[in-house]
C-alpha cells in the first residue's frame, strides 16, 4: 500500500439489495487479484468479508460493512461490502459518504429491487461515479435483457459494457464490450466466437452511441467516422463515469468469478482515484486556513472515521478514510467533531478479520487505527495545528424501538454500560429513556436489527436482556376553557393552621405548546411570594392527568383571584391549593388523551402498493402522496404511533423483504372516542391490580 501513488489509488463500495450477491462478487473480485487463496462462500461459511458470529451461523445476509485493502494490477484498492438488508443499512449509509466509487449489484433474475434503487440513489447523493453488475446469470430464469431493461429508471443513465455468452444452457463466458475481447469462464481471454460476432456488433454500436451522447467532441467523431475506437471508447468511458452521465453494466457470475476480471479493470481503469475526486470542502479551525482538504500527501491531514469496531479484548478499533495529508502511528491528532485531543495507535491494513500492520496512510487510503480515545463513527480528525474540519457525513436514524431491560437487576449497569459501546460503533443504534414512561429504549433500523444487537450482547458482553413493546407516550389536554375554578386548602388542627385559596381560569392551547402558567393577580388577593407556589402546584400536577394518568399538556392557566391569611397561610399551602384547582378544573374542562402521530414514508415495489395502502388505512392512517422513484414506489402516510410498533415485521410479511420504511415524530392529535375508553378501562386495570 505504501509504494502505491494517489493515482493507483481506489476505494469503493458495493451496494445494492439483499440476496443479490455483493458479498459473493466480493469474494470474487478478492480471489481473482489473489487477495486470498481461496474463493470464499457465503453458502458454507467460509467467506472471508461475512466473518461475524452473527452472519455466519444461520444469516447468510450481511449484518455490518465489512472492509478488505488489497492490491491488484499497480494499484492498491479498498472494497467495503456494505449490507443490502434494511435492517443493517444505516452501516451503507455512512460508509458511502467517505468511500470515491461504488458497484451496483443487480439480481439477473429479478433485475432492479427497491434496495437497488435507494442505495444507488444515496451514491448519486453523494456524487459518487458508479458501476454495475448483474449477477447469477447462471441461475435459472436469469434474463441479462430484461435486468438491464430494468435499470432504465435508476438515477444514472445505464449502458451494456458486457454481455454474456450461453453454449446451450451454460454459460460460457461474457463479451467485453470496451476491449471486444472474450473472456471466457475458464479464465481465457481471446476473439469473440462467430457464433456471437453480429450479437456484439450491434452491442458496441448501442455503447459507442450512449457514450458519444455523452460529449460534442465524441459526437463529432462518431458522426464523422461512423464508429469510435477502442481508446476513444475507453477514454470517453472514463469522462462519462466520472461525470455520472453513464452506469456502465458488467455482467457474470460470481460464486465462479465469471465477469471479475472485467469488472476489477472497469474499477482500475474508469472509477476516480482520490485526486481525480478533487478537494472536500471543509472549515478551517485557524484564521486564514483553508477551507478545502485537498488530497495531497503533503497537505493538513484530516480524515473521516465511517466505522468502529467493539472488540472485547483488542478495544476499539476505528476505521477511517484519510482525505488529506498523511497519518502514522504514534502521532497525536485532533479530533474536531468534539474538540478533543487524541494519540494515534498501530495503524491496520483490514482484511476481513485480518489485519497487518501499516506504517502510514495517505489520500484515500483505508485504514484502522487502535486506541482513538472517545473517537466515535461520524467523527471527522485533523491536525493539531492548521487543521481543518471536514463536514460531517449525515447517519441514519432508526424506526423501531424496544423497551429494554436487564435480565437480572444486577447485570442493569453492566448492561447499559455494554449497550452503550454497541451504540458506538453503530451509528443506527439509539440508547435513550423515555421520561413520560420510565422506560429504557433502543431503538434500530428494524425488529432484526434489535435482535441482532441483543445477540451481539450476548455474545460479546455476556449479559442477557429482556425486549418488550415500548409504551407509546400518551398524553392528556383539555377541549374547553374554565373559568374562576376554585383550588383550596383550610387546615385548623390546634396551633399554626394552614390556609390557601386561588382561582384559575384554564384555557386549551396549540398542540405543543405545553403548560403556560400566568399571574393575573390584582390588589394583593395572594402575596406575590406565595404565587410561584400556586404555579408549582400547578405544574406538579400535570404529572398525572384525570383521564389515564397520562401527562397534561397543552394548557393554558390563569391565576386571577384568591384569598390568603396573614398567619397561616404558607407556600405548602398555596402549592397545595394550586393542584387541587387545576386537577378540579382539568375535570371540568372536557380532558382528552393524545396520542403521538409519525410521518412514515415506505418504499416498494410497485405490486405491492394496493396493500401497502389498505394497511395503513387499517391502522388508521391517512395517505399523503404516492410517488415513483425509480423501480420502486414511495407512499408518505401520517400514522398513529400505537399502530406502528411492530409494523417492520407486517411490511416484511407484504413484501416478501422488499419493502423498506422511514418514520419520524410528527405531531400530537386526540385519540379518537373508542381508543380512549380502551385506554382509560386499561389504566383502571393497571391501577386495580397494582393495590392488590
Amino acid at each position: 500500500m505504501n509504494n502505491v501513488s494517489i493515482t493507483a489509488t481506489r476505494n469503493f463500495a458495493l451496494i445494492g439489495h439483499a440476496g443479490d450477491g455483493k458479498t459473493s462478487l466480493g469474494e470474487a473480485l478478492l480471489h481473482t487479484a489473489n487477495a486470498t487463496a481461496t474463493l470464499g462462500r457465503v453458502d458454507d461459511g467460509s467467506s472471508c468479508l461475512n466473518h461475524l458470529p452473527e452472519e455466519r451461523n444461520g444469516h447468510t445476509a450481511s449484518v455490518a460493512a465489512h472492509v478488505f485493502g488489497f492490491d491488484w494490477s499497480d494499484h492498491h484498492l479498498t472494497l467495503v461490502d456494505t449490507p443490502g438488508d434494511s435492517n443493517f443499512a444505516g452501516a451503507g449509509l455512512v460508509a458511502l459518504q467517505a468511500l470515491d466509487g461504488a458497484i451496483l449489484v443487480v439480481s439477473a433474475v429479478d433485475g432492479v429491487k427497491a434496495g437497488s434503487d435507494k442505495m444507488l440513489r444515496i451514491a448519486e447523493a453523494a456524487e459518487m461515479p458508479a458501476l454495475a453488475f448483474i449477477n447469477g446469470l447462471d441461475r435459472e430464469r436469469a434474463d441479462f435483457d430484461a435486468a438491464l431493461a430494468s435499470m432504465a429508471d435508476l438515477p444514472l443513465t445505464a449502458v451494456a459494457v458486457a454481455f454474456p455468452v450461453h453454449v446451450g444452457n451454460e454459460l460460457s463466458g461474457i463479451v467485453d464490450l470496451s476491449t471486444m475481447q472474450f473472456l471466457g469462464s475458464d479464465g481465457s481471454e481471446g476473439p469473440i466466437p462467430d457464433s456471437h460476432a453480429e450479437e456484439a456488433a450491434k452491442r458496441r454500436l448501442e455503447l459507442v452511441e450512449s457514450l458519444a451522447e455523452t460529449d460534442d467532441t465524441l459526437l463529432e467523431k462518431y458522426l464523422e467516422d461512423g464508429e469510435l475506437g477502442d481508446e476513444a471508447v475507453r477514454a470517453g468511458l472514463v469522462t462519462a463515469v466520472r461525470s455520472r452521465q453513464l452506469l456502465p453494466v458488467f455482467c457474470g457470475v460470481a460464486t465462479s468469478e465469471v465477469g471479475a476480471k472485467a469488472l476489477l479493470r472497469g474499477i482500475t481503469e474508469w472509477l476516480p482515484s482520490p485526486e481525480d475526486r478533487g478537494a472536500w470542502k471543509a472549515s478551517p479551525l485557524t484564521e486564514g486556513g483553508s477551507d478545502t482538504a485537498l488530497p495531497q500527501a503533503d497537505a493538513p491531514f484530516s480524515a473521516l472515521v465511517f466505522k468502529t469496531i467493539i472488540d472485547r479484548y483488542a478495544g476499539t478499533l476505528s476505521i477511517l478514510r484519510v482525505v488529506s495529508g498523511t497519518l502514522r502511528s504514534e502521532a497525536s491528532i485532533l479530533d474536531a467533531t468534539r474538540g478533543s485531543k487524541t494519540r494515534v495507535g498501530k495503524l491496520l491494513l483490514m482484511q476481513g478479520e485480518k489485519h497487518v500492520d501499516a506504517a502510514s496512510a495517505g489520500p484515500g487510503d483505508v485504514v484502522a487505527v487502535t486506541k482513538l480515545k472517545d473517537v466515535h463513527t461520524g467523527d471527522v480528525l485533523t491536525d493539531e495545528k492548521n487543521g481543518l474540519r471536514l463536514q460531517e457525513p449525515e447517519m441514519p436514524h432508526g424506526v423501531i424501538s424496544y423497551a429494554i431491560e436487564a435480565d437480572a437487576n444486577s447485570d442493569e449497569d453492566k448492561v447499559f454500560a455494554s449497550l452503550a459501546r454497541l451504540v458506538e460503533e453503530d451509528p443506527s443504534l439509539h440508547l435513550g429513556r423515555e421520561a413520560s414512561t420510565g422506560e429504557f429504549l433502543l431503538m434500530g433500523m428494524g425488529e432484526l436489527h434489535i435482535r441482532t444487537t441483543v445477540a451481539k450482547l450476548k455474545r460479546v458482553f455476556e449479559v442477557s436482556v429482556n425486549l418488550k413493546t415500548p409504551k407509546v407516550p400518551y398524553r392528556e389536554t383539555i377541549t374547553r376553557s374554565v373559568k374562576h375554578v376554585e383550588g383550596k386548602l383550610k387546615k385548623q388542627s390546634g396551633g399554626k393552621g394552614m390556609f390557601g385559596v386561588c382561582y384559575l381560569d384554564l384555557a386549551p392551547l396549540p398542540r405543543g405548546e405545553g403548560i403556560q402558567f400566568e399571574d393575573a393577580i390584582v390588589g394583593g388577593a395572594i402575596p406575590r411570594g406565595l404565587i410561584p407556589a400556586v404555579e408549582k402546584g400547578v405544574l406538579e400536577s400535570c404529572d398525572r392527568g384525570p383521564l389515564a394518568g397520562f401527562p397534561v399538556v397543552d394548557v393554558k392557566v390563569r391565576c386571577v383571584d384568591g384569598k390568603h391569611h396573614p398567619v397561616d397561610s404558607n407556600e405548602m399551602a398555596f402549592r397545595l391549593a394550586g393542584s387541587f384547582g387545576f386537577k378540579s378544573g382539568i375535570e371540568k374542562a372536557r380532558p382528552t388523551i393524545l396520542e403521538p402521530i409519525m410521518n412514515a414514508e415506505v418504499c416498494t415495489p410497485e405490486s405491492h402498493v394496493g396493500d401497502i395502502m389498505g394497511d395503513i388505512s387499517s391502522r388508521r392512517g391517512r395517505v399523503q402522496t404516492t410517488e415513483a422513484r425509480g423501480a420502486a414506489t414511495v407512499i408518505k402516510a401520517s400514522v398513529p404511533m400505537s399502530e406502528m410498533l411492530e409494523y417492520a415485521s407486517s411490511l416484511t410479511s407484504m413484501t416478501g423483504g422488499t419493502g423498506t420504511f422511514t418514520m419520524e415524530f410528527s405531531h400530537y392529535d386526540e385519540v379518537p372516542a373508542h381508543q380512549r375508553e380502551k385506554l382509560i378501562e386499561a389504566a383502571k386495570a393497571a391501577a386495580a391490580e397494582t393495590t392488590h
